[in-house]
């Protein structure tokens, strides 16, 4: 109790992300050192692997490639999440905020209507978020392990043949292929 009276004076003392960067600085361990190192990786790699490997083996083959290294990131991001204390620090500064405190009172309801919004809300967390973000959701929402694992590691599979396959593949034929044809 104590601990999270400190967080919430601490959160409010600044604004936004620098009150959460500030709360949490004397938090971070080594799993999320590596989890963060990790996240700069797939964010920087993402794309221009995806982009390489449509490039060399085509669009679909691609595609799938790529989902399946995403579920690597996103299993990897789950695991490294598990147990950390930084989570619930990061649930008590978000339960101080408007927006974020919405968020989560919709994951803790459990009645029929909101297990309908639920299963709504799993394909925007496959199709819209990246590994590292469906993992910090999953988390904060208290999802579940299995269903969790199931969702984010499974989900990367859609997840990369629409943004790989469908969005960077058509991109690189309509666009990137035919402007490189003509610089060479």
């Amino acid at each position: 109790m104590a601990e999270e009276a400190t967080l919430l004076r601490e959160t409010q003392a600044g604004t936004g992300i620098r009150g959460v960067w500030t709360a949490l600085r004397g938090r971070i361990t080594k799993r999320l050192a590596v989890t963060f190192a990790l996240l700069r990786i797939e964010a920087h790699l993402g794309t221009p692997i995806a982009l390489l490997l449509i490039a060399t083996i085509g669009r679909w083959p691609a595609a799938l490639t790529m989902g399946g290294i995403m579920a690597c990131y996103s299993a990897a991001f789950l695991v490294l999440l598990d147990g950390e204390r930084v989570m619930d620090d990061v649930r008590t500064w978000a339960q101080g905020r408007r927006w974020s405190r919405r968020l989560l009172s919709f994951a803790e309801r459990r009645d029929a209507k909101a297990r309908v919004q639920h299963a709504l809300a799993v394909p925007v967390t496959i199709m819209f978020m990246g590994p590292f973000w469906r993992a910090v959701t999953y988390h904060l929402f208290r999802l579940r392990r299995l269903p969790a694992y199931v969702l984010s590691v499974g989900g990367s599979i859609p997840h990369s043949l629409f943004w790989t396959g469908l969005i960077l593949g058509g991109l690189w034929e309509v666009a990137i292929k035919p402007l490189l044809g003509r610089a060479f």
